[in-house]
């Protein structure tokens, strides 16, 4: 694609995501920072190009996507060769690449720690449920148990030195974990450290919470 990049989306995990991935690519792009439940999201403008009327969103030239999970991994398809990231170069690693997103996504994310996020964090909105949220961080703790030993096996990042779309997405994930205070084992927690060390990750983080950008 070609054309300008705009991100609309702000200081939520979702948004970051997308501004991580740009950094690591080096693309410039303007920023429209709007936020969730802040009443930004249900204009009659951004509802045109996302009638989810949700964050983030990404506009490339005359094409539009939602989803943070699908525009780090556009991103990365668009604009990754030649940089210095990972692209998968088979089908064997597109699928391990796909494991440990759709792990993220789904068995994380989704699953667990949205409903941790709605009813733990934000009663006043979605209501108490105290025995579900409970149920989601014993699930969410036993599934990042379960991949702790071969992220443990990772001395840098998942597929080496460069860094890939899984990460970004895996990286993220697991800090969301920790902040709604899942106790991430220690080899989970050094290679998010590892992860997010990284200058463009500061780079984004900085961006993501600029609410006075352009």
């Amino acid at each position: 694609m070609s054309g300008e990049i705009i991100l609309w989306g702000a200081i939520s995990l979702r948004a970051l995501r997308v501004h991580w991935a740009l950094q690591e690519l080096g693309l410039s792009y303007q920023f429209r920072p709007i936020g969730s439940r802040t009443g930004e999201t249900l204009t009659t403008e951004y509802t045109r190009f996302n009638p989810k009327q949700k964050i983030p969103t990404l506009q490339d030239g005359d094409f539009t996507l939602t989803e943070s999970p699908a525009i780090v991994n556009y991103l990365f398809n668009t604009y990754g060769a030649g940089k210095d990231v990972y692209l998968p170069q088979n089908p064997v690693e597109q699928a391990r690449a796909d494991e440990w997103s759709y792990f993220a996504m789904m068995e994380l994310d989704a699953h667990s720690l949205y409903l941790i996020r709605r009813h733990k964090f934000l009663p006043e909105i979605y209501g108490e449920a105290p025995v579900a949220v409970a149920s989601a961080a014993e699930y969410c703790l036993k599934q990042i148990n379960a991949v702790a030993p071969a992220i443990g096996d990772i001395e840098d990042l998942i597929f080496g030195a460069t860094i890939s779309a899984a990460d970004i997405l895996l990286a993220s994930t697991l800090d969301f974990a920790e902040r709604y205070e899942v106790t991430l084992p220690a080899s989970c927690r050094a290679y998010r450290d590892r992860a997010y060390a990284r200058p463009a990750f500061l780079a984004a983080k900085r961006r993501n919470e600029d609410l006075d950008a352009h």
